[in-house]
């Protein structure tokens, strides 16, 4: 068994997220996944195993298996596509199959558009004003501007008494094709993520119909910084696009 690093979601000034790739030849329990996983200290591991669809695969952060991970899904894509000598590999998951294709040097994974639900802060209390308030598989906070998105500070223990939400993103308008994003996802073990595919699922369909454009470009303003491209498919999905560096 040998572990791969791959850091999702970069750019010239973005350092991206950390994820580690493991392909297996049959899946050992839970426990010793998340051992491994724990062992690796990345903010996720990625395991793969072939399969008759392409690669089956499992995303396990430092606490424990998680749902639908872009970035993980893209660091094992990546390793795939260098590995077997592949123009695309499709990923399945109990959640889904994703499918990671390379062009023009850049990794594309294509992901749901979850549709913004309409909700309230009565019963919450960042102590900030937003612009806006919606809610998919995520609770979304809109600010007035960019700086504001920097300067948030995030209060862990008011989100972990969050039922009804995976985590919460703050984001703002940044250009009139861009917007800005952080992430926090406390209740899984990860107070404020590096780089989120994920959370463009939530973000891109609001910020597609509020600036009337059919593709965007996407930076999260954490420690080490993300960037993502992000387009608009036919069929309501996204396409996300980044730049994939395996560590030397």
């Amino acid at each position: 068994m040998k572990a791969q690093i791959y850091d999702v979601f970069c750019s010239d000034s973005a350092r991206g997220n950390p994820c580690a790739v493991v392909e297996l030849q049959k899946w050992p329990d839970e426990a010793e996944l998340l051992a491994i996983t724990q062992e690796l200290a990345q903010p996720v591991t990625s395991f793969v195993v072939k399969s008759d669809l392409g690669f089956d695969i499992r995303w396990f952060s430092l606490e424990g298996e998680i749902n639908l991970c872009g970035h993980g899904s893209l660091g094992a894509g990546a390793a795939l596509i260098s590995k077997y000598s592949l123009a695309s590999v499709t990923l399945v998951s109990q959640y889904g199959q994703v499918v990671i294709s390379k062009e023009s040097g850049r990794y594309k994974i294509n992901l749901p558009g979850w549709d913004a639900q309409h909700t309230t802060m009565d019963k919450i209390d960042f102590n900030i004003s937003a612009a806006d308030v919606f809610s998919t598989r995520d609770l979304i906070l809109v600010l007035e501007t960019e700086d504001a998105v920097a300067n948030f500070v995030p209060d862990f223990d008011q989100m972990k008494k969050i039922k009804d939400f995976h985590a919460v993103i703050v984001t703002a308008q940044s250009a009139p094709d861009s917007y800005v994003l952080r992430y926090f996802a406390p209740k899984i073990g990860i107070d404020e993520d590096l780089a989120t595919g994920s959370a463009q699922c939530s973000l891109a369909p609001y910020w597609f119909n509020k600036l009337g454009v059919t593709k965007l470009s996407a930076r999260q303003l954490s420690v080490s910084g993300g960037y993502f491209e992000i387009e608009q498919a036919a069929d309501a999905s996204i396409v996300v696009s980044a730049q994939v560096k395996l560590r030397s």
